[in-house]
């Protein structure tokens, strides 16, 4: 492509970020944003550590590799999307396939598939040559690889068969208390069974509910960016922006070669139960305490699918087309 019509396709898909509500983006879950006020009142809020930026030698697999030139999109177009571990045990295994399953419960024709065909879950490492399965999650706590992120969608393809597509730092660890259905009310409402619901919302394509354009507009997103480049943080601007500027993200994602078809989809307001969107103080809003972009309910993230994932779900798998 010649780099003039890229620069035209990239400005108007730019322009067209501004009508998406969730569309198909890219991005990493940073678990749940937790963020906590500086010691001088007067100052503007600061994002504590988080440990859930996606490595960076996968970031940029996940971007500029040209494997998915002609996708439509970034959904599946499979009826089984097969999952595979790397360390922890079956119990474990179970409780995040319950979780997962939550999705597909909704209906349509995707299954995520934990098991093979003798009913044992899958299993990858780190010396496979070929893909053990479409999604391979891994547990890692400490490095490059550690805290909650995934790839998104059909884009796990470009990720080599020795690595993670999604990661699940400590949860080998942090989900002891719920094995076996212990504390299975306790479960439901814990951020490690939100965070199970959100990463495999990215598995199946879903971006975060702030780039709903009503967010996109009330965010202060330089200020959010600058702060995840600052200590203790530390992350790049190209993550910083690719995860938090839907405008970004197009052109980005336009410069691929292809580029991957998006159709972003639009809706006048923000999701406030959407296990996609995490919360910021009020500092990180225009509206302060008003904004529409904070997640409803007291405990600060959704514990459950809400209408608008159901048909976002539903609006991709109901039917897949050239199904393998």
């Amino acid at each position: 492509m010649r780099s003039s019509e890229r620069s035209r396709r990239s400005r108007a898909l730019s322009e067209r970020a501004v009508d998406a509500r969730t569309g198909w983006f890219l991005s990493t879950w940073a678990a749940i944003l937790w963020l906590t006020t500086s010691s001088a009142g007067a100052q503007p809020a600061h994002l504590r550590v988080m440990p859930d930026r996606m490595p960076s030698a996968i970031f940029k697999q996940m971007v500029t590799h040209d494997k998915l030139i002609g996708s439509p999109g970034l959904a599946w177009r499979q009826r089984a999307v097969t999952v595979a571990f790397k360390g922890g045990d079956d119990s474990l295994y179970a409780l995040i396939e319950s979780a997962a399953s939550e999705w597909t419960a909704l209906g349509g024709e995707l299954q995520l598939s934990f098991r093979d065909d003798a009913g044992h879950f899958r299993h990858w490492t780190t010396e496979d040559v070929n893909p053990a399965a479409d999604v391979r999650v891994s547990f890692d706590d400490v490095g490059d690889l550690a805290g909650y992120w995934s790839v998104v969608g059909v884009m796990a393809q470009n990720i080599a068969a020795k690595e993670p597509t999604m990661n699940l730092g400590g949860f080998i660890e942090a989900l002891a208390p719920y094995l076996h259905g212990q504390n299975s009310t306790a479960w439901l409402a814990s951020y490690e069974h939100s965070v199970i619901l959100h990463e495999f919302g990215h598995a199946l394509g879903l971006s975060h509910e702030h780039f709903n354009p009503q967010c996109q507009a009330d965010l202060k997103l330089s200020m959010v960016i600058t702060s995840l480049m600052e200590p203790p943080n530390g992350w790049s601007e190209e993550q910083a922006k690719f995860n938090m500027d839907a405008g970004y993200y197009f052109n980005v994602l336009a410069d691929q070669a292809g580029p991957l078809d998006t159709h972003p989809v639009s809706s006048s307001s923000t999701d406030r139960t959407s296990v996609m969107l995490y919360p910021f103080t009020d500092d990180f809003y225009q509206s302060g305490a008003a904004s529409p972009c904070k997640p409803a309910g007291a405990l600060g993230y959704a514990t459950t699918l809400s209408n608008g994932d159901r048909q976002f779900f539903l609006n991709n798998y109901a039917h897949i087309s050239s199904a393998n």
